[in-house]
């Protein structure tokens, strides 16, 4: 009995530790433990990195954004995205079901950014993890992004 207490305690105490701000290649761990292909990594500015990947079995890319790291590659943040590219520009009706969603559903908050020049607008969803305190980023996260994106198309082609 000793020895099944101290081995959860164990395992309490690697999980609480892991409870903290993450580096990439944690990140890139994690996401690849939910089953998602990695097809790049890297820094992008002084305090951030992204990760882009793949759920296979939903054929569709997202990506990772981490944030507020430090010079240790600690980040603090975590935001999980995907993005689609319109043919034109969002009309009111998109404009309308974008502010429904946020409206309507707990997890997660979809967008709509303007395109450049000549292109389409675009639009998307993100959620946001802030691991600055006691939480972690973890496969459960990422299973949850999934679940949050396929509330975002329901959304789109339910009503």
């Amino acid at each position: 009995m000793r020895t099944l207490i101290a081995s959860l305690a164990a395992a309490g105490f690697a999980f609480a530790a892991q409870a903290a701000p993450i580096t990439p290649s944690q990140a890139e761990d994690v996401v690849e433990a939910a089953g998602a292909t990695l097809s790049a990594s890297e820094g992008v500015g002084e305090d951030a990195h992204v990760i882009d990947a793949k759920f296979a079995d939903m054929d569709l890319n997202f990506s990772v954004r981490l944030g507020n790291c430090d010079e240790m590659d600690q980040c603090g943040y975590a935001m999980l995205f995907s993005t689609f590219e319109l043919e034109q520009a969002a009309s009111s009706e998109t404009l309308a079901k974008t502010n429904s969603y946020n409206d309507s559903y707990p997890f997660g908050r979809a967008f709509v950014i303007p395109g450049s020049e000549g292109a389409g607008d675009i639009v998307g969803i993100d959620y946001v993890i802030d691991l600055s305190e006691e939480a972690a980023l973890n496969p459960g996260d990422i299973e949850r992004f999934k679940e949050i994106l396929n509330s975002y198309f329901t959304h789109w082609g339910g009503e």
